[in-house]
């Protein structure tokens, strides 16, 4: 059994923390980044991670949007709740819904909170965004808000 941080960290690669830590909604790059550099990694090395890790999610979580908001929607629970995601995501989302996919790549390259690939996949969706489209977009947005991320972190850290 793993006791401690450092013993945890010992047994698992930095990259792996790294590429995981960036495909978890709201942390995503704007902490992997930092976390790879304070483990000791390279800071390009820490982004190349990082992005790759931020955009695993986006491509099933358009096609689950697809196909499932409307399932998801005869739930009075979850109606609600998606309700006041999408409304939430769509007033953030105003660059998207004026621009379309070069909106969607400033969206995504300004790393501010609720800027990220999760809520660039979703904003694509609202705005019917195709999924190559959209994709694109969010890799070229997640990539340039890597290399901001990294500037700011190497600077600090």
């Amino acid at each position: 059994m793993v006791e401690s941080w450092n013993e945890w960290v010992s047994v698992v690669s930095r990259e792996t923390l790294v590429f995981f830590t960036a495909m978890v909604p709201v942390v995503e790059l704007r902490g992997a980044i930092p976390l790879g550099i304070s483990l000791g990694m390279r800071p390009v090395e820490a982004c190349a991670v990082a992005v790759l890790g931020n955009m695993v999610p986006v491509v099933p979580l358009m096609l689950f949007l697809r196909h499932a908001a409307g399932w998801l929607r005869r739930f009075p629970s979850v109606r609600k709740a998606s309700d006041w995601f999408f409304a939430r995501t769509r007033a953030r989302s105003r660059l998207v819904q004026k621009y379309g996919s070069i909106g969607l790549v400033l969206f995504v390259a300004v790393p501010l909170p609720s800027t990220g690939a999760w809520t660039a996949a979703v904003a694509a969706f609202l705005f019917g965004i195709g999924i190559r489209k959209a994709f694109a977009a969010i890799a070229l947005g997640t990539a340039l808000a890597g290399v901001i991320v990294t500037y700011l972190s190497s600077r600090v850290i």
